[in-house]
């Protein structure tokens, strides 16, 4: 099955058996590029399924990671609370004076900075005299002051803040210096 182009480009003295050759030899090659094309598309229509697919399981993943998270902080504030309360059901609990109350609390300060800590959460507090900063601070108290060297300088730091890599996720309270 020739068309008239393809015609046009058989030379005029080749015999029969000759063009019937040739005939077979552009049948196979049609043939070969039609299966040729009918696999790029195949794998074509394979790579955008696996493209979709993969799509969605980043989208799952994407929407699924916060709850993840949450649920692991809550699982380790679980387990604080319940190593917690097996300390306060102890029997050394009731007995427990003024200073051992304190080391108690000790613990249970590093047993809450060790959790932070496992979700890249740090703690932060500023010296005294460095400069207040209204994204890392908040001001609890403003005290005046007749240095100007000191206007919006920290003067004490009374609650640390707390960041997670550059995000502050709460601000570190802080007294502040105001130049009168």
């Amino acid at each position: 099955m020739t068309n008239q182009n393809e015609m046009d480009l058989i030379p005029d003295d080749l015999t029969q058996e000759e063009l019937l050759s040739l005939n077979e030899i552009l049948l196979n090659t049609r043939e070969q590029c039609q299966m040729t094309a009918q696999l790029i598309e195949n794998q074509l229509k394979r790579k955008d399924q696996l493209i979709d697919r993969l799509h969605q399981e980043l989208e799952t993943y994407k929407q699924d990671q916060p709850a993840r998270l949450v649920e692991q902080a809550m699982k380790e504030l679980i387990g604080l609370r319940g190593r917690l309360l097996k300390r306060q059901s102890s029997p050394q609990w009731a007995e427990l004076d003024a200073e051992k109350l304190r080391e108690e609390f000790t613990y249970l300060d590093e047993d809450i900075l060790d959790l932070l800590e496992r979700q890249n959460i740090e703690p932060f507090t500023t010296q005294p005299g460095q400069p207040f900063d209204g994204g890392r601070h908040r001001a609890m108290n403003v005290v005046s002051t007749d240095s100007p060297e000191l206007d919006r300088r920290v003067k004490a730091s009374l609650a640390p803040g707390y960041a997670k890599g550059d995000k502050v996720l709460i601000p570190e309270h802080v007294t502040v210096y105001r130049f009168q």
